[in-house]
């Protein structure tokens, strides 16, 4: 698969949406066996977790915004498309089954891997790979090497996947949250040693909760992220049409400059 997004010049760009998006006419075509129908007025369900500075969650009254540099992508691509959207704020681990079962269809962010490409099709472009990093209260454990996390209690994401062998590796402790807000609430208070997060992410969250962290001297390189389809959806219909939109966007340098943007 190939990194359609690359860099680019800077911008002043930023968007935000509403909770549900106006709706476009849908074309309604003969459906393949097995892929849910949906009617010409229905939008498309988008299911993104908070993960600043690529999905940001912001709420207004009771309602919610859609911002980031993952959210302004797919905001584009409807604006080019007119293919309708909609967006439901879930944890991570609850996108992924609403994924599987075919209660979402579009999903922001993922990384690949063999048990989610079984429920989910990767668009044929990714967002730049995202550098994982372990953060530590300041003045806490640096994690210098992998050796050293055999000895810490280390907090991860529900469902996500980071590098091998640490996701298969059952002599780390490892301690699940919903979202990185409370893992960082638990290694404030001790309940954890470290936070792997990706280290853009983690920095974004950090800055903005005014909380001292340090990121360890050990860094794992990542891998890159995709918007995923659910192999449920009948948007997979539409997938060439999309991955028609990514190229352009490529050519134009849009997702490098919308993330130069959100790190100002």
């Amino acid at each position: 698969m190939r990194n359609f997004f690359r860099a680019g010049a800077r911008c002043a760009r930023r968007r935000s949406g509403l909770a549900t998006l106006a709706l476009a006419a849908a074309i309604v075509t003969a459906l393949p066996a097995g892929l849910a129908p949906a009617r010409a007025d229905e939008p498309y369900l988008v299911v993104v977790n908070d993960a600043p500075p690529f999905r940001i969650i912001e709420n207004w009254g009771g309602d919610s915004g859609y911002a980031g540099a993952y959210i302004d992508t797919i905001f584009e691509i409807q604006r080019r498309t007119g293919i309708p959207l909609e967006f439901r704020h879930v944890p991570f681990a609850r996108a992924l089954a609403m994924m599987e079962n075919g209660a979402a269809d579009i999903m922001l962010g993922p990384n690949w891997s063999v048990e989610r490409a079984a429920y989910m099709v990767y668009l044929d472009a990714s967002f730049p790979a995202e550098t994982k990093v372990f953060f530590a209260p300041d003045g806490g454990s640096d994690v210098e090497s992998y050796q050293d996390l055999k000895s810490l209690r280390v907090g991860v994401l529900r469902a996500a996947r980071y590098f091998e062998p640490f996701d298969s590796d059952d002599t780390i402790q490892k301690i699940t949250f919903d979202t990185y807000r409370s893992a960082f609430v638990a290694a404030r208070q001790g309940r954890v040693d470290v936070v792997i997060i990706p280290e853009r992410q983690g920095k974004y969250l950090l800055r903005q909760f005014g909380w001292s962290f340090t990121a360890s001297s050990f860094r794992v390189p990542g891998t890159p992220s995709f918007i995923t389809i659910s192999r449920k959806s009948n948007l997979i219909k539409k997938k060439a049409k999309i991955e028609d939109v990514m190229e352009q966007l490529n050519q134009e340098g849009f997702f490098a400059r919308l993330l130069v943007t959100y790190l100002e």
